[in-house]
C-alpha cells in the first residue's frame, strides 16, 4: 500500500516580483506622456508580454506556487520525497493535516436555513516532519477519495507501529464518507 502524490513549492521572491511589476507599470504610465511614442509602444508591448507570460507559464517568476518536480510517496514503512528515502521510525515531529481531496462535495448551512453544496480542492493538505535535524513542510495533493482512503489506512498502520504523529482534518472521517456516498 502506497500513495504517490504531487507536492507544491512556494517561491518567496514571487510577491516581490509582482510588486516590482506593479511599480514599473505605474511609473511607466506616469512618465509615458513625456516619452517618445515608439518607447510607449515598446513599453506597452513589454507589459502585455510579461502579463501573458506570468499567466500562461506555470513556473514563471511571477508564480507564487508551482508543482515540485519531486513526488511524495507515503507508505506504512517510509516517506519518499524525490531521492530522499526516510524510514518512518526515524521521522520526528510528524504532523499531517488533511483538508480534502479534489472535488470533495459536501453540504454547508447557508442563509435562511438553506443548504449549499460546496466543492473542495485537494491541494491544501500538509505534512510536516523533521528528519536528521532538518525540518520539512510539504503541501501535497489528494486527487480522489481513493487517495484519501489510502492515506487514512497508511496512518492507521503508523498507529499500529506506534509511530508518534499528530493528524488533523478539516472534516471528520465519518462526515467525508457520508458525503461521498451521498454525492458520488
Amino acid at each position: 500500500m502506497k500513495l504517490t502524490t504531487t507536492v507544491y513549492k512556494y517561491r518567496r521572491s514571487a510577491p516581490w516580483m509582482l510588486a516590482l511589476m506593479v511599480v514599473a507599470t505605474v511609473l511607466f504610465f506616469y512618465f509615458s506622456s513625456s516619452l517618445h511614442p515608439l518607447f510607449n509602444l515598446l513599453g506597452i508591448a513589454l507589459l502585455i508580454f510579461f502579463a501573458v507570460y506570468g499567466v500562461l507559464r506555470p513556473k514563471s517568476i511571477f508564480s507564487i506556487r508551482s508543482v515540485d518536480d519531486r513526488k511524495l510517496v507515503l507508505t506504512p514503512d517510509e516517506l519518499i520525497w524525490g531521492t530522499l528515502h526516510i524510514p518512518i521510525q526515524e521521522v520526528e515531529k510528524l504532523k499531517v493535516y488533511i483538508h480534502a481531496f479534489d472535488t470533495f462535495k459536501h453540504q454547508n448551512a447557508g442563509p435562511v436555513g438553506r443548504k449549499l453544496l460546496t466543492t473542495e480542492y485537494g491541494d491544501r493538505n500538509n505534512i510536516s516532519f523533521a528528519y536528521r535535524g532538518v525540518g520539512y513542510d510539504l503541501i501535497f495533493y489528494l486527487g480522489t477519495f481513493n487517495h484519501y482512503d489510502i492515506l487514512v489506512k497508511i496512518m492507521g498502520r503508523w498507529r499500529e507501529k506506534r509511530i508518534d504523529f499528530s493528524a488533523r482534518s478539516a472534516f471528520e472521517d465519518s462526515f467525508i464518507r457520508e458525503q461521498v456516498k451521498k454525492f458520488d
